[in-house]
C-alpha cells in the first residue's frame, strides 16, 4: 500500500474557529476561548498593529514584497533573492509542487502531519508515500527506515515538518542532514519550520540551504501573531525561488501582511518572551493533565496532544458547554487525541478544569 491515508474530495482540516459552527450552536467568536489555533500567547505586538494601521488602502502592494524581502535579508543573514514572501506557508507549499511535481513523481511525507501537503500533491495527480511514527515509540520515525524508503522510491520530494505538527517532534540537525543526502540532489526536502521559534534548543538550518536540494518554510503568523494576515516565507537557492515565484499570483501577499512583517522583525523581544510563557504554561499543563490522568505527549513546540480518548466527542462537548475550543485529531488518523496550542496559565487552568469535569462526565 502507497499510502495511509484515502483520496477523498473533503478540503484540509485546520486549526482556529469555524464560524458556521460556533453560528449553528449560538455562540460567539469573542466569546470563545480558542485552543485549537497555535500562536504566540501574548498575540500580536503593539507596533505591528499600528503600522498596519498606516497602510493606505488605496494602493497596490508590491508584488515583490522588496522591503520586506530586504528586511527579512538583514534579520536572517540572507540574500533577498533567495526569499520568498508567501500569502502563509500554505500558498508556498501549494506553489512548491506546481513548480516540482506531476503525475508519476513520487513524494515522500513524514506523517502524521499537517493535511496540506498531501493536498497540494493530490492537486498535482501525485499520491504521497507515508511514512508513519507510532505512539508505542514516542511518536518519533525510524529513521533507517524511512531513509531506506525515500531511497527506495527516488522521491521527487520530501515533506517534513520540523518540529512536526501535531505531534511536537523536532528532528536533530544530523538526521534531517541523511534525509537530504540520501536524495543526492535528485528531489527537494521541504523542511517545513513553522513552529520553529518555540523550540529551546533550535539548531541553525540555514547552512542546509548550501545542499541546493533544500528549501526552508517559515511562517511569521505563529510566532509574530499574524495569522489573520496570512504571512510566511521560504528560504531556498536563487533558482528555486525563481521557478517557484513563476506560479505565485500577483499581490497574493497584501499591503498590510507585508508592513506587518516588516514591523514585527524589529519585535523579537515579544517573540522570546512569547517561548518563554509557553515553556511555563506547557510545563503546567503537563503536570496538572497528569495529576487528573491525562497523558500529554512531550512536545518541543507550542502545542501539546492530550490522549482523551473519544476526541470528536470531547472537542465538541467542550465548545458547547465551556466555550473553548480546541484541535480533536481525527484528520490526522488520531481519533483518541486533541491538539491544545498553548495560551497563559490563566487560560490553562480553565482548559484543565474544563477537561477534569469532561472526562469525569465521560467515566461516569
Amino acid at each position: 500500500m502507497r499510502t495511509t491515508a484515502e483520496k477523498t474530495n473533503s478540503l484540509p482540516v485546520h486549526g482556529g474557529l469555524n464560524y458556521a459552527e460556533l453560528q449553528s450552536i449560538g455562540l460567539c467568536p469573542e466569546d470563545v476561548l480558542d485552543f485549537s489555533a497555535s500562536i504566540n500567547p501574548l498575540g500580536t505586538a503593539p507596533g505591528v498593529s499600528e503600522a498596519v494601521q498606516r497602510v493606505p488602502a488605496d494602493i497596490y502592494p508590491d508584488p515583490s514584497c522588496l522591503q520586506l524581502r530586504q528586511a527579512l535579508g538583514r534579520h536572517l543573514g540572507i540574500e533577498p533573492g533567495s526569499i520568498l514572501v508567501g500569502n502563509g506557508s500554505t500558498e508556498l507549499i501549494h506553489l512548491i509542487a506546481r513548480a516540482f511535481l506531476s503525475y508519476g513523481d513520487t513524494v515522500v511525507i513524514f506523517a502524521p502531519t499537517f493535511a496540506e501537503y498531501e493536498a497540494a500533491c493530490r492537486l498535482q495527480s501525485v499520491t504521497p508515500v507515508f511514512i508513519s511514527s507510532k505512539k508505542d515509540e514516542g511518536f518519533r520515525w525510524d529513521m533507517p527506515k524511512a531513509l531506506n524508503i525515500i531511497a527506495d522510491q527516488k522521491a521527487a520530494a520530501v515533506f517534513v515538518c520540523n518540529p512536526n505538527n501535531p505531534t511536537g517532534i523536532h528532528l536533530k540537525e544530523q538526521e534531517v542532514r541523511q534525509i537530504a543526502e540520501t536524495m543526492d540532489k535528485c528531489g527537494l526536502l521541504v523542511l517545513d519550520e513553522a513552529y520553529r521559534s518555540f523550540v529551546d534548543e533550535c539548531w541553525p538550518s540555514h547552512p542546509l540551504l548550501c545542499m541546493e536540494n533544500v528549501l526552508l518554510l517559515r511562517s511569521m503568523t505563529k510566532d509574530y501573531a499574524l495569522a489573520g494576515l496570512r504571512l510566511g516565507y521560504m528560504l531556498a537557492s536563487d533558482a528555486i525561488v525563481r521557478q517557484v515565484g513563476q506560479y505565485q499570483y500577483s499581490w497574493s501577499v497584501n499591503a498590510p501582511a507585508q508592513a506587518a512583517g516588516i514591523a514585527a522583525l524589529s519585535q523579537q523581544e515579544h517573540v522570546e518572551l512569547g517561548r518563554q510563557m509557553v515553556v511555563a504554561s506547557k510545563k503546567f499543563l503537563r503536570s496538572a493533565l497528569s495529576v487528573i490522568g491525562l497523558e500529554c505527549i512531550p512536545s518541543t513546540a507550542n502545542f501539546l496532544m492530550i490522549r482523551v480518548g473519544e476526541a470528536a466527542r470531547i472537542r465538541l462537548e467542550l465548545l458547547k458547554k465551556y466555550k473553548i475550543c480546541v484541535r480533536d485529531c481525527g484528520s490526522f488518523g488520531l481519533p483518541d487525541y486533541i491538539r491544545v496550542g498553548v495560551r497563559n496559565k490563566q487560560d490553562s487552568r480553565q482548559l484543565v478544569q474544563a477537561l477534569k469535569e469532561v472526562v469525569s462526565d465521560k467515566d461516569g
